[in-house]
């Protein structure tokens, strides 16, 4: 049986957007400055109204970590506050109910992506995502790169969009 994690270290899939420019996955991502894992720093959802509030109307604290790599490839995963779980307890025993109370507090997809930095916009071609309505998506995000920190904002048609700034990491704590 092949694993995801299988098909995403082997860029064994492939995909297309409709309307996108095609490139080789290492040429689009080759002279990428975004190349290498990014850790959540902060995360916001700007209102109508310009304010800044909750991401996603979901409680903080947040982590994640995106991920770009060399070929093209592009992963992210994102969590807000989780109810602690006993340690002994599988999470497929879990009633319904509960499982749902995780697995709406976790945010994930992957992918391929392109940055053009003449436009200063990433490109995300969703693969697969935790959210199934975003499967197949092109996701577009401003980046405004300062030394070891990004900051991606989402471009929407609609009054709110998310601003998320990350920090360049080699490890994890």
């Amino acid at each position: 049986m092949i694993k995801r994690r299988d098909l995403i270290t082997s860029g064994a899939f492939a995909f297309s957007a409709a309307g996108m420019a095609q490139a080789t996955p290492a040429a689009a991502a080759q002279a990428s400055p975004l190349v290498g894992a990014w850790a959540l720093a902060k995360a916001v959802t700007v209102g109508a109204d310009g304010k800044p509030g909750l991401w996603m109307s979901r409680t903080p604290p947040y982590s994640g970590l995106i991920m770009y790599g060399p070929t093209g490839l592009m992963s992210v995963q994102m969590a807000s506050a989780r109810a602690k779980k006993p340690r002994d307890v599988d999470f497929a025993k879990l009633p319904a109910d509960e499982q749902v109370v995780y697995l709406q507090s976790y945010y994930g997809y992957y992918g391929r992506y392109v940055f053009d930095s003449a436009e200063s916009v990433v490109t995300h071609e969703v693969v697969s995502s935790l959210d199934p309505s975003e499967i197949g998506a092109v996701l577009r995000r401003r980046v405004r790169l300062e030394g070891d920190t990004v900051t991606l904002t989402t471009i929407t048609n609609g009054p709110t969009h998310n601003e998320l700034t990350w920090k360049r990491v080699s490890t994890l704590p």
